[in-house]
């Protein structure tokens, strides 16, 4: 702030000025921590978009394949034996069907209930075919188990039914 008088300046007109540059310099705060702010929101809503949960990301990962049968479940978490069914088997049924279903047990990112819900993008090492699926379950062994159906559309060469597993990339995405 600089006032500026000269010898015919009264106490008044300083005090007056000085009032005034005050008000700028408060406004000028203001906007700075208005934008400040807007940047923590902005930062809150990202990490949200994850589902609260930690990133789940991995390479050469294995995965299993698990029979959910979702369709013969009639797309019920609690009847195929989801650990997530008691959080989300209320979901509307385009909310079950628009990814296939998947455990996560990985080292990386949130587990059980923080991860339910959470989408992966699942692409076969080998092929590089990929998918996208929702972890719905939690597991006991390796990194993934993927619903049957999700483990033959990335087997493009057939050879993970053979193994018994998938090596596998996996990200979090948002679904």
């Amino acid at each position: 702030m600089l006032i500026k008088f000269n010898h015919s300046s009264t106490a008044s007109d300083i005090l007056e000025e000085f009032r005034v540059d005050l008000q700028m310099e408060a406004m000028r705060l203001s906007r700075a921590y208005t934008a400040a702010t807007v940047v923590v929101l902005l930062l809150l809503v990202s990490s949200q978009n994850l589902g609260g949960a930690y990133a789940q990301r991995a390479s050469n990962a294995k995965a299993r394949y698990h029979y959910y049968n979702p369709m013969e479940n009639h797309w019920s978490l609690h009847n195929a034996g989801a650990y997530c069914a008691t959080w989300y088997d209320a979901k509307p049924l385009s909310w079950k069907q628009a990814y296939g279903w998947a455990a996560y047990c990985g080292t990386s990112g949130s587990t059980g209930q923080a991860a339910c819900g959470t989408c992966l993008k699942v692409t076969n090492v080998k092929t590089g075919a990929s998918k996208t699926v929702r972890i719905v379950d939690q597991c006991s062994h390796g990194e993934l188990s993927l619903d049957t159906n999700v483990f033959r559309d990335l087997d493009t060469d057939h050879s993970g039914f053979w193994l018994g597993y998938l090596t596998v990339n996996y990200q979090t995405v948002t679904c």
